[in-house]
């Protein structure tokens, strides 16, 4: 298996710490760096457990979590859905099932790290969290949802009183779990006023994770760093940015933007470290303007596309956190197929460390997707297409095989006429197996174009562009002209 641990450790982990322990023998220098971890924490987030029966990936996170030893379970708000108290009952109980009193079968205690999102708290105000229902009433709501029964039921399904802000230590290391305020009840959020009391406890030669559900604004998954647009989502009002810039111990863990996690770009440095947790239950985000994309700004833009979106629901992630002396290691994993996604993220600790998963350097450092040798593309019409909306269209489908390193595709048709040829359409799409950790080749990658999109006559040909997740292009294959 690919992050199978015993013992604590992996390979990778018993080989960086051999590498680790041999270079301080060699420089003649202080104790050697500790080869298991010293804390480990499973880490999810967005499980969205509607009733029991939903929570099968969100169980099965935990039963591999628990075969791998964790210390404790994070999951970085919207436990529900609804935020309905049924639904956390549900949650309860699947952790009872795995972890009954918060302990391993063998007696340790695995703590319970768990925070609200906006589901937990405002979900009976969004008509999109009540899919085929209408927003409940006033009255129903505040007799079966989370936000006005919340120190209660928290009490009474986890054993422990409900803090908005809580701080737990874990094996020494501490996490701050900020819940999510409700805008719906106006309520205040305390982030300022808690920091100043605990900023002076911080000490500054130890990590300390803050966890939180929507992502400190300007940081991971922020694809407007590098020059994009900023489409809004996913992101807090700028305060914790501020408030943890002075904390370079500070590692951010969050979730809320349902942005996959085998994307680079969720992980950033700069004052501090921020990780984006992905999302456990499915239903995925893109970057708008892929062709068979999940965006937000392209639903609300009405965007007619070609192409059905990917069935993000399957795209189920989390991750194991091992924290050691030196270093805080984070490996990737999806609970559909059970693969690991990409190498492991690797946060050097210490006054002085590097900081590796910078932006703009990793972007300038990254290595441009490559198709295999032979790859070809080719174009095919057919009269009985449908577009998204359902709507019957004559299309042509073009398609190639999936390049190494490739995060998504640029498809251009281009016109010949007369001695110049131009480019008359172009479209980007994701392999049908993107963020589902397919370890070699994978499916051939599509792209639909509607026909009245194209010229009338003429010959065109169809081109090909892989773009790795920074944006840098590798080299485009092409079809034979033809007349489509």
């Amino acid at each position: 298996m690919d992050t199978t641990i015993e013992k604590g450790m992996t390979r990778r982990d018993f080989l960086a710490g051999c590498t680790a322990l041999a270079g301080s023998a060699l420089l003649g220098g202080g104790a050697a760096p500790c080869v298991s971890p010293r804390l480990r924490i499973g880490v999810l987030s967005d499980i969205h457990v509607t009733k029991r029966e939903d929570s099968g990936t969100f169980e099965k996170a935990l039963r591999w979590f628990l075969e791998q030893g964790v210390d404790g379970v994070l999951v970085t708000g919207d436990l529900v859905t609804r935020g309905t108290i049924a639904e956390l009952e549900a949650v309860a109980d699947t952790w009872q099932r795995v972890f009954p009193g918060d302990l391993a079968p063998d007696g340790r205690r695995v703590e319970r790290l768990f925070l609200l999102g906006n589901h937990d708290v405002d979900g009976f105000v969004s008509a999109a969290s009540w899919p085929h229902r209408q927003v409940p009433s006033r009255e129903e709501a505040e007799r079966t949802c989370i936000a006005f029964h919340r120190e209660e039921t928290w009490r009474r399904l986890f054993g422990e009183d409900y803090r908005q802000i809580a701080v737990k230590e874990v094996k020494g290391y501490r996490f701050v779990l900020n819940s999510w305020v409700s805008r719906a009840l106006g309520e205040h959020d305390a982030l300022e006023e808690f920091w100043s009391a605990f900023a002076p406890t911080i000490d500054p030669s130890r990590p300390f994770f803050y966890c939180q559900h929507p992502h400190p604004k300007d940081t991971c998954a922020a694809g407007y760093l590098l020059g994009g647009a900023f489409w809004g989502g996913g992101w807090d009002d700028g305060a914790s940015t501020r408030l943890l810039s002075r904390h370079p111990n500070c590692i951010a863990l969050s979730g809320h933007s349902h942005y996959p996690i085998d994307d680079e770009r969720s992980i950033w440095q700069g004052a501090f470290t921020s990780v984006n947790c992905g999302c456990a239950r499915g239903f995925a985000f893109t970057f708008p303007g892929r062709e068979n994309g999940h965006a937000v700004p392209d639903m609300k833009a009405g965007t007619t596309f070609q192409m059905p979106p990917l069935d993000f629901r399957r795209i189920r992630q989390g991750m194991l956190m091992d924290v050691f002396d030196d270093r805080v290691v984070f490996h990737r994993r999806e609970f559909v197929n059970d693969r690991q996604l990409g190498p492991d993220w690797t946060v050097p600790l210490g006054l002085g460390a590097t900081r590796p998963y910078e932006f703009e350097p990793r972007r300038r450092a990254s290595r441009p997707p490559r198709f295999p040798d032979g790859a070809a593309v080719a174009a095919a019409g057919r009269e009985d297409g449908r577009n998204r909306k359902g709507e019957a269209c004559a299309q042509v489908c073009v398609s190639f095989p999936p390049a190494e390193g490739a995060f998504d595709y640029e498809v251009c048709a281009v016109e010949k006429i007369a001695d110049f040829t131009r480019i008359c359409a172009s479209k980007r799409v994701f392999a049908p197996d993107a963020f589902l950790g397919v370890a070699d080749g994978g499916a051939q990658v599509e792209c639909v174009f509607a026909k009245d999109e194209l010229p009338a006559g003429g010959e065109l040909r169809f081109a090909a562009r892989p773009f790795n997740c920074w944006g840098r292009p590798g080299s485009a294959i092409a079809s034979d002209w033809a007349t489509i």
